[in-house]
């Protein structure tokens, strides 16, 4: 990967997180958590406790997503107008008003929850972006998990030991690419 997207990502870090936290606040009191929904294929393969901590937040308008283009990455900025079903930040995850019901959209956000939690704010983001940038939405490391994983569940073809799995396996991509990074710190959750 380029030195100089690398930099670009490192200084953008604290303007995204800024960012994140700033519309996480904005829409905290419509978050519910997943537990509440019903969902029983989740209930069978996340822990009750992660699902008590995730919330989900149903928009009507557009998925937020931050304006990471004005923030130095313009390789990013198709990101900003994509149609996304949902999207997730750290514990909290927003999702179509019209996809509130659909179990398989929150095990896919569920899984970047897991992702999120597994590696930290700053580690998570700059992995992301990473594979975005060197793979295209589709083709990144973490959408191909929750991808591969989601199929697994419309099939009825999950194993037992999931957010294992998923800790596991994010911690492999983060390991491929932490050499990039300058380390950030373990409390940066």
């Amino acid at each position: 990967m380029d030195q100089d997207i690398i930099q670009r990502l490192n200084f953008a870090l604290p303007a995204v997180r800024s960012w994140i936290e700033k519309t996480l606040e904005d829409h905290k009191h419509n978050g519910v958590p997943v537990i509440t929904l019903g969902f029983s294929r989740l209930e069978k393969v996340f822990s009750s406790d992660l699902l008590k901590r995730a919330k989900v937040i149903a928009v009507t308008e557009k998925i937020p997503y931050p304006p990471v283009s004005s923030m130095g990455l313009p390789e990013l900025q198709q990101m900003e107008t994509t149609p996304f079903s949902g999207i997730t930040f750290k514990d909290t995850f927003f999702v179509r008003e019209d996809m509130m019901h659909s179990e398989s959209i929150h095990f896919h956000e569920l899984v970047h929850v897991v992702q999120w939690d597994q590696l930290g704010v700053n580690n998570f983001l700059l992995a992301y972006a990473a594979g975005l940038i060197q793979f295209g939405y589709e083709n990144s490391p973490f959408e191909q998990m929750a991808y591969k994983l989601q199929r697994d569940l419309d099939s009825d073809n999950l194993s037992t030991g999931l957010e294992d799995l998923i800790r596991v396996n994010t911690g492999a991509i983060w390991a491929g690419l932490a050499h990039l990074f300058k380390e950030t710190s373990a409390g940066d959750h």
